[in-house]
């Protein structure tokens, strides 16, 4: 198999020269070399890189290397399969899916296309969930966890995202080597209510996963995605302990 049928790779910085300002459609794999699925996929995309040649194309992109393109269309599971056309996202798949799941999105834009039907761009993100009100139980719980004295680490981790299960172990790896630190593992499929009234009461967007320290109702450090390391959460819960 050729290096040139085999997708090739694109990164955030040439994001838009490649993917939004393309002639054609461009269907891009967001994917790691951790994530299984990923590599069950490989195979699809190379097969698909075949048959559409010259037609649309077929790219991938490292999730773990090009944060920015993840957080912008909002990747919360890999691997997820983006397809866009005339500069904007018009099709998502999560999970690893069969060929016929993929050629059936791309014969419809390219018959759309052949009939002078413009692309219908889809949200890039998921809706936001509405604040919760000053008196809400979960905002209660929010102020109670974040007024303290003595620094807190929240992680907001996502069940269903493969890149949240991933970094989860850097999480875990810090609460196994410092047992006295506060924490609170927030899974926001079960607790959205108390994760929305986070991000409202402390000015952070929400995002998952995400890691905060918190103190005294401020946010000493914040990060999320691959950004979140077992040594930057104990850097940053040091400063916090510090500060006066």
């Amino acid at each position: 198999m050729s290096d040139s049928v085999f997708p090739a790779a694109v990164t955030d910085a040439e994001f838009t020269s490649r993917v939004l300002q393309s002639p054609v459609p461009v269907l891009v794999d967001v994917w790691a070399s951790w994530c299984q699925p990923c590599v069950t996929l490989k195979p699809v995309m190379t097969r698909l890189a075949q048959n559409y040649r010259d037609r649309v194309t077929v790219l991938t992109l490292d999730a773990d290397s090009n944060l920015e393109t993840v957080t912008k269309y909002d990747v919360r599971a890999l691997p997820t399969v983006l397809l866009f056309d005339q500069g904007a996202l018009i099709g998502r798949q999560s999970g690893a899916q069969a060929l016929s799941t993929y050629t059936t999105m791309l014969e419809a834009r390219l018959s759309a296309q052949q009939a002078g039907i413009a692309a219908t761009p889809i949200a890039s993100s998921t809706p936001k969930v509405a604040a919760p009100t000053a008196d809400s139980p979960a905002m209660r719980d929010a102020r109670d966890l974040v007024d303290r004295d003595t620094p807190v680490v929240i992680f907001k981790h996502s069940a269903t995202c493969s890149i949240s299960i991933g970094v989860k172990r850097e999480y875990d790896a810090f609460v196994r080597e410092n047992p006295r630190a506060e924490t609170r593992l927030l899974i926001v499929q079960n607790e959205r209510p108390l994760s929305t009234a986070l991000a409202e009461l402390l000015r952070v967007q929400h995002e998952s996963p995400q890691a905060l320290v918190v103190r005294n109702g401020q946010v000493v450090w914040h990060a999320s995605h691959q950004r979140i390391t077992a040594s930057r959460i104990v850097d940053a819960l040091r400063t916090a302990t510090t500060m006066g």
